[in-house]
């Protein structure tokens, strides 16, 4: 198995266009500067030019390249050797996946924001790596591991693996405060923890003290490439609860009486006239932002109306009819912006779909969370 020389004098070369990958190239050089350090008295960096051409800079370098910055491409492949290592990344977020890819192989892991752990000789630290020695320099030499889930086996040129994009989604409240008042290690554990995207809750968009802070997030986790989404589990936030008091025909309906929890009904055309106000501040206030998330109650996906209207469409139509709502709201303020929906393959009938609609068979991980 073949080991990347921490003793060696690494030079990084980052390429002038790949602006959204720069913090994982600083990144890459200060760990390379901690591992060398286990046998040097303190840690030295490797330097990081911005340059790309390798003849100019002779010695053991570290060649970073990007196809471009694309928030829908997160894919990448790399190589190492003795003298050079490539990471190669189809954009700029993939270029940091790789980045944090190859890190990961050398045994660096990141267990919370702010927190990371060290490879040390004939340690083992559960990354599922060994330290071994390099028997030419009689170092510790760290052996590269492959990430079946990103990595091909084999590398296998410039092209690299389709990787779906990762989402991290904030459990409850408290991890959104945290994530808020500590945005800049979140966006950096995000960047190493290898997910393209956060989403936070529609509502936290308009709260204004929440708003100024996820502007800042907005900014620490873009230097990563990671973009900002808006939403979730917040269908049901179309049509505030508020409204029951007054116009319960706006809800639900089961055995003939209306239920204020989960949903609403979505063909009545007041639903629909509310939809469209109350969708509107919602998006206005999630200004900037090109991907939201409308998905059903957790736990309730299929509990919807059974009034005499709804009653001829199925849970899955009656979904549809309310994201399509959604989506002409969407597409008047924001032509660019997207909504995902959540619709098993064949249940959605024949309504039509909106273009800004994109449809998930499954959701993302939401178990995790943010401590």
């Amino acid at each position: 198995m073949p080991t990347f020389d921490v003793s060696r004098e690494w030079t990084i070369l980052l390429p002038s266009e790949a602006v959204n990958a720069k913090k994982a190239a600083e990144d890459l050089s200060r760990y390379i500067g901690l591992l060398a350090s286990f046998n040097k008295n303190s840690p030295t960096k490797a330097p990081v030019i911005t340059d790309t051409q390798e003849s100019n800079h002779p010695g053991a370098i570290i060649v970073l390249n990007s196809a471009g910055n694309s928030p829908v491409q997160n894919g990448f492949s790399w190589r190492a050797g003795t003298e050079q290592v490539e990471i190669y990344g189809e954009s700029d977020r993939g270029l940091c996946n790789g980045i944090y890819s190859f890190l990961s192989a050398l045994g660096i892991n990141w267990p919370a924001p702010g927190k990371e752990i060290l490879p040390r000789p004939g340690t083992d630290l559960q990354t599922g790596l060994q330290p071994g020695t390099d028997p030419q320099t009689d170092l510790p030499g760290l052996p590269l591991a492959v990430d079946k889930a990103y990595e091909p086996s084999q590398y296998t040129g410039d092209r690299p693996i389709e990787a779906p994009l990762r989402r991290f989604i904030p459990d409850g409240k408290k991890a959104i405060n945290n994530i808020l008042k500590n945005s800049e290690a979140f966006a950096a554990w995000t960047a190493r923890k290898r997910y393209d995207a956060i989403i936070f809750p529609l509502t936290a968009f308009s709260s204004g003290s929440a708003r100024r802070k996820l502007k800042q997030l907005i900014q620490t986790a873009g230097a990563y490439g990671i973009s900002l989404e808006a939403g979730g589990r917040d269908l049901s936030s179309l049509v505030p609860r508020k409204y029951f008091l007054l116009h319960r025909d706006f809800f639900r309906m089961v055995e003939g009486r209306r239920k204020k929890n989960h949903h609403f009904c979505p063909t009545n055309p007041g639903t629909i006239r509310i939809i469209n106000k109350e969708g509107a501040k919602l998006f206005r206030a999630a200004e900037g932002i090109k991907v939201f998330h409308l998905w059903p109650d957790k736990g309730a996906e299929n509990v919807w109306c059974s009034c005499p209207t709804c009653r001829a469409f199925a849970p899955p139509e009656q979904n549809r009819i309310a994201v399509n709502a959604a989506a002409d709201v969407l597409t008047q303020l924001n032509p660019d912006a997207l909504i995902t929906y959540i619709e098993e393959a064949g249940t959605g009938g024949n309504i039509p779909l909106r273009k800004n609609l994109s449809r998930l068979e499954r959701l993302p991980n939401e178990n995790e969370s943010f401590a």
